[in-house]
């Protein structure tokens, strides 16, 4: 069961061009194409009809042309043409999904069009923000979609799956601040006077000890946004002076596919040495690797529980971030459900 009236991303503006391109996002096949205008459109992938998937279609003058017979839908969805006769069957149409282009991603709300809330995009303002430069991927991984969610937000996996680059032992022995509102749960830790992980080793300089920063907010359906960074230790960081130090922002989306794969769209952001070109690469390099790691586990996850027909968790302490956030996408959902 999924929320459905939030937004989702949908994919890069780039995928998609002259030609239909065809996705499932929630169980449902969704076909993306540009209009004549270049706007993306979204609309139900098959045919009404017989069935075909549109994706395997083409635009025609800025609809979509079914490949099977040459039905024609515009936008909306509505079917605007029927090859060899001049009217149209009544109720010949398919279903639209609002899409919104920001933050270089592209938007697909799931639920009630007339629903649809741009405002209600997540603030990712550092993807487009001229001081700020950022770079991501998008990946196809082969696990349910919370489970991407629990590892971004279960941070004390760091030490162990992330040894060479963010781990670190300040992380488990730092006791979180967790903050819960009606609409996202957020945790804080503040790692004072501690040695400098691999990776913030690099980026601030040197090995001597840093006040370090690892702060997260969760807001439903799936968007797990960080800001992350050090200062030298003593300098303020943790009253709002950051000038000694470097500061990350990461961005993680999960778009359910199915219930056992996603759509991960990561992004990295810094403000910092913001037009050098080989730094820019080379934390690309690294944090590529860090989230590799992370869905190797995941997915190494998922494959156990495809083979285990009975399994009950058992919790422990450094959990409490991640169940609160479980508890209030579970929240949305059954009010959604009810509704």
């Amino acid at each position: 069961m999924y929320l459905r009236n939030c937004w989702y991303i949908a994919g890069l503006p780039g995928e998609v061009t002259n030609e239909p391109v065809g996705k499932i996002f929630l169980g449902e096949p969704v076909v993306l194409f540009r209009t004549s205008d270049g706007t993306v459109a979204a609309l139900e992938d098959r045919c009404c009809h017989r069935h075909l998937p549109l994706s395997l279609g083409k635009v025609s003058n800025g609809h979509l042309q079914c490949g099977y017979h040459g039905l024609e839908f515009d936008a909306s969805g509505a079917c605007v043409s029927v090859p060899g006769q001049s009217r149209v069957p009544p109720g010949a149409a398919v279903r639209r999904y609002p899409v919104v282009e920001m933050y270089d991603w592209l938007w697909i709300w799931m639920g009630d069009p007339d629903a649809a809330d741009q405002g209600l995009i997540p603030d990712v303002f550092w993807r487009d923000d001229p001081v700020w430069v950022a770079t991501g991927e998008y990946w196809a991984v082969a696990c349910a979609y919370d489970l991407l969610i629990d590892i971004q937000l279960d941070n004390t996996h760091a030490p162990f799956v992330h040894p060479d680059t963010l781990g670190s032992s300040a992380i488990t022995d730092t006791a979180p601040r967790v903050e819960r509102t009606d609409r996202t749960v957020s945790a804080g830790r503040w790692m004072m006077d501690v040695v400098p992980s691999p990776t913030f080793a690099r980026a601030i300089g040197t090995e001597e000890n840093v006040d370090r920063w690892l702060l997260w907010e969760f807001t439903p359906p799936s968007l797990c946004a960080f800001d992350i960074g050090c200062a030298m230790a003593g300098s303020g960081a943790e009253t709002g002076d950051r000038s000694q130090g470097v500061t990350l922002h990461t961005a993680h989306f999960v778009t359910p596919e199915t219930e056992t794969s996603c759509h991960y769209f990561w992004s990295v952001g810094r403000n910092y040495n913001v037009d050098d070109i080989a730094v820019t690469g080379a934390m690309h390099a690294e944090f590529k690797s860090i989230f590799s790691e992370d869905v190797e586990i995941v997915e190494a996850q998922q494959k156990s529980l495809d083979n285990t027909s009975v399994w009950r968790p058992i919790d422990v302490n450094a959990d409490a971030p991640v169940l609160q956030a479980r508890q209030l996408l579970k929240k949305f959902i059954s009010a959604e459900t009810d509704a």
